[in-house]
């Protein structure tokens, strides 16, 4: 399997170069690799807008036009590499324009052996500003292939003129380690490197790793903490913290192998699994085994291609919830499959990251509310272990999700005694876990833990 960028996520748009660099980038929506911020700086040169001027400072404004000039500098007394160059962009932020057409207007320079302060001169049509709306310019330095420096946005009044900025002052760059937001099953957390320590942020805390040494990937552990771990391969990374395992994390959208998707009327079903892609309708092999190459449309889309013979198969992920029309099943993905001229329809992932991940607060126990400021909780680990509190004990047992359904089995509580009351809500809890049949989600994001006997729990996560 080969993995090509698409639009939107590590490669730039091939018309608005600063929603790479100082888009992507500086708000940590995309990927922040040597290779990655490369080609987004080959992107630049290749494809800037009609509004990049030349690096010339003494250019004139007048009533047709707005010119704000300024001086990049830091306060450190390193040197620039001779092949460093510069950035200056000025953003449309206003609520209502789309992420692609916020650059006005930019500049790029090559330094060509100068050092700060670096002046620039960033010509635009006073026609394509508006007293309306909000501007903000932002600059930034890059060496080869590694963006080093940037400046705090910078609010600008639209004014025909020149309009002198004085110091524009830069700061270190501190890129992020792969993707500044991962999903860990339903658990969201964010990553990104200050200096050599990794911040990681997850369930509302703040964790701070640093490196230790790994036979694969990149390591990090918070130091008097080994229990709290980060350890990324790749896109993905396993997480641990507090001695509690997450379900493995990756960028929003990201397509997991084994990875199944599969449709009703006619029956399909594709899996990707092993680098290579093998479809099946009505019990027939279409494509035994072929390599598939994977394009990243956007932070939630996945286009899956591959091809055997004459036989083209294209298919569209989307990370959204989707339910099987047949079994009832819930699956994290929508997949649209076309091959053959034909256009099918259906659901793909793991069913169990979408409960996986965070610690659910029972509400509601067989539609007939909970004990005020009791404690009921559910907790699917990634290992197939169900854990939590029944109002009094904790109780633990092994669950699986299977195409009969959802069951708990081996289950064992502590055996603790609390006030009559809770013991009785406790037994409902039990009784209704030990005939666990499936589950579903309100509109509002509820989850609903359905069980034999018309019994239901309902919860809700963080």
């Amino acid at each position: 399997m080969r993995l090509i960028p698409g639009p939107g996520l590590c490669t730039a748009p091939r018309w608005k170069i600063g929603v790479t660099l100082l888009g992507a980038l500086l708000l940590l929506g995309g990927c922040s690799d040597a290779p990655s911020e490369s080609a987004a700086v080959a992107d630049m040169a290749q494809d800037a807008p009609q509004t990049v001027v030349a690096a010339d400072p003494l250019i004139a404004a007048d009533e047709s036009r707005m010119v704000l000039r300024g001086q990049l500098v830091y306060r450190s007394r390193g040197a620039l590499a001779p092949n460093s160059h510069a950035l200056i962009e000025l953003r449309d932020m206003s609520e209502s324009v789309q992420p692609g057409a916020a650059v006005i207007a930019e500049q790029r320079f090559s330094l060509n052996g100068r050092q700060v302060p670096l002046e620039f001169a960033l010509e635009l049509s006073a026609a394509d500003l508006s007293v309306d709306r909000e501007y903000q310019l932002r600059a930034a330095l890059a060496e080869a292939e590694r963006t080093t420096w940037i400046s705090e946005p910078i609010s600008i009044t639209p004014e025909p003129g020149m309009l002198e900025l004085g110091e524009v002052t830069l700061m270190p760059f501190r890129a992020a380690a792969f993707s500044s937001v991962l999903q860990c099953g339903r658990l969201q957390v964010s990553a990104g490197y200050e200096g050599d320590t990794l911040v990681l942020e997850a369930n509302g805390e703040k964790h701070l790793l640093l490196p230790v040494a790994s036979a694969s990937g990149a390591r990090f552990e918070a130091e008097g903490d080994p229990d709290t771990r980060f350890w990324s391969k790749g896109s993905s990374a396993d997480l641990i913290i507090h001695a509690k395992r997450y379900p493995l994390c990756v960028p929003p959208g990201e397509i997991i192998e084994p990875f199944v998707a599969r449709g009703n009327e006619p029956f399909w079903r594709l899996d990707l699994e092993a680098s290579t892609l093998r479809l099946t309708r009505l019990e027939e092999e279409v494509i035994e085994a072929a390599d598939y190459t994977q394009t990243v449309e956007s932070s939630s889309q996945r286009r899956v291609r591959a091809a055997q013979g004459d036989l083209l198969v294209d298919m569209q992920v989307t990370q959204a919830l989707c339910k099987d029309s047949m079994s009832g099943m819930l699956y994290p993905q929508t997949v649209e499959l076309t091959y053959a001229d034909q256009r099918l329809q259906g659901c793909g992932g793991d069913s169990l990251r979408l409960v996986q991940g965070v610690e659910w607060m029972v509400e509601d126990i067989n539609q007939a509310g909970i004990i005020d400021r009791s404690h009921v909780t559910v907790n699917f680990g990634p290992d197939g272990l169900l854990f939590g509190q029944a109002s009094c004990n904790n109780y633990r047992g092994k669950y699986e999700l299977s195409g009969e359904g959802l069951t708990l089995s081996a289950a064992a509580t502590t055996r603790k005694a609390c006030a009559p009351a809770l013991m009785q809500q406790e037994q409902r809890v039990l009784t209704a876990l030990a005939s666990l049949q499936r589950f579903d989600f309100t509109e509002d994001g509820a989850l609903i833990l359905y069980a034999g006997d018309g019994q239901r729990l309902t919860a809700r996560a963080p």
